[in-house]
């Protein structure tokens, strides 16, 4: 009896030695076990990805699918807007729509946006810094950016191109990207070429120094301040005679001096407007014109400004795309200092802790706005996980078109010709690539912020 009694000790203190080892051994080496595992995973969809359907039954008829859907106002054109986060597979996921010669597809339009609003600078406005503060608390967006950027969109998807702000209409975006973003813009992007340089001399003169160069480096006063100088510029109306409060007792050559920068900057983009409208403009209108199906895609934008389009647009649908944040932030650590948020610039040891802060809290924000939403106009919001998609490319991307009400897109010629090579890039090993370098304390310290996100996103790939 004692004899088996010291065998069971010595056999429970061998079993728990090699389990402490193993656990020592997981601590001192790269995040391998859910990189393995999500590999073996990714190695056996890719070999069933085009028999495999999102739904597990592609002969599933409309009224077994769990996609969402509501009834189109019939000939009426599509809107949608594709609204999602820097680094979540999103360029090439707007590439399903941009490749399609039914739609006309806008990319990235709410740098624009902000910098004719309140005067910052081109590509500067980055997305962390317009959901977050510089301490790395969420930001609360003011009226004038919801409903600002709900209208902008609005005049977009609606073709009302005329009324859109040169820092749209002559965007870095449309000259760096040409064509390749922007297809059925190409004969307008041709005919904008020769005023690239005139652009160029406008946005020198943003009033940086008072309204910031980067979004975010003045107060939200200072931008509400800069915000109406530059739209009664925009309207005809100088800034010098209209700045109005304690400036009225001011000496009229003060004032003068005071609003030149944000009046000089505002005149340039309207008389640039104003030509490339004359002599460009009808390239674009004609294209947007005669699309079906209207679709932007913007990391800038907030659930929130989604509610008035809806409400608005019978015809209008949002898809929200998100992917797992532990790959989105160890992209965005190759990001230089013009990409990421502000209060990751903070700590450089500490990038990925930081921007996984700001991703997932905003992207909570969203999914909970999302879900409000979702009760009120049920069948017009399709959230999409960007790893479920990689891994069911074919039923994903049916399903989209299913909830826009098209057919099945992958049998017609420019699918064929144009998105199934890219599909070959854009490969499962590529899309999962992050989970061979990601640590275990690297996961430990994204998942302290993001844990909210998991439970709330209910993504079957995200192994935690």
């Amino acid at each position: 009896m004692l004899k088996m009694q010291l065998s069971r000790k010595l056999w429970t203190f061998l079993a728990w030695t090699v389990v402490t080892c193993f656990l020592l051994g997981m601590q001192k080496r790269n995040y391998e076990s859910i990189a393995a595992i999500a590999s073996l995973e990714s190695e056996a969809d890719s070999f069933t990805e085009l028999s495999t359907p999102h739904n597990n039954n592609q002969n599933s008829s409309d009224e077994e699918s769990t996609v969402p859907f509501h009834p189109f106002v019939e000939g009426k054109p599509k809107m949608l807007v594709v609204l999602t986060y820097q680094r979540s597979g999103s360029t090439f996921f707007g590439k399903i729509f941009n490749k399609n010669p039914d739609a006309f597809y806008m990319f990235e339009p709410l740098d624009a946006f902000y910098s004719s609003l309140y005067g910052t600078a081109m590509r500067w406005n980055v997305p962390s810094d317009i959901t977050n503060h510089k301490n790395g608390t969420l930001r609360t967006l003011p009226k004038i950016e919801v409903d600002g950027v709900s209208e902008y969109l609005s005049s977009l998807l609606t073709c009302d191109l005329a009324s859109l702000p040169a820092e749209l209409l002559l965007h870095p975006y449309i000259y760096y990207y040409g064509a390749g973003e922007y297809q059925a813009a190409e004969s307008y992007v041709n005919c904008i070429g020769p005023y690239e340089k005139s652009m160029e001399r406008c946005a020198d003169r943003s009033p940086r120094e008072r309204c910031g160069f980067r979004f975010g480096d003045r107060t939200q006063q200072r931008l509400l301040e800069c915000y109406r100088a530059i739209h009664r510029r925009r309207h005809g109306i100088s800034s010098i005679s209209s700045s109005g409060g304690g400036n009225a007792t001011r000496p009229r050559g003060d004032r003068r001096a005071r609003w030149k920068d944000v009046d000089e900057y505002a005149a340039c983009m309207r008389d640039l407007k104003t030509t490339v409208v004359k002599n460009c403009l009808r390239h674009l209108q004609k294209q947007c014109d005669r699309r079906t199906l209207r679709v932007a895609k913007v990391v800038r934008g907030t659930m929130l400004s989604m509610e008035a389009l809806l409400r608005r647009h019978p015809n209008f649908r949002v898809v929200h795309l998100v992917r797992d944040p532990r790959a989105v932030v160890l992209s965005r650590k190759g990001f230089d200092w013009s990409a990421v948020g502000r209060y990751t610039l903070l700590d450089s040891n500490d990038t990925l802790a930081r921007e996984a802060k700001l991703l997932c809290q905003s992207v909570v924000r969203d999914i909970r706005v999302r879900l409000e939403l979702e009760r009120t106009y049920p069948g017009r919001i399709y959230p999409v996980v960007y790893d479920d998609m990689v891994r069911d490319f074919r039923g994903v991307t049916r399903d989209l078109y299913r909830f826009l009400d098209y057919p099945d897109q992958q049998n017609t010629e420019w699918w064929k010709e144009t998105i199934l090579p890219l599909r070959a890039a854009d490969s499962i090993e590529r899309a999962t690539k992050w989970q061979s370098q990601i640590t275990f304390e690297q996961n430990r310290a994204i998942m302290k912020h993001c844990r909210d996100l998991f439970r709330l996103a209910n993504a079957q790939h995200w192994v935690q």
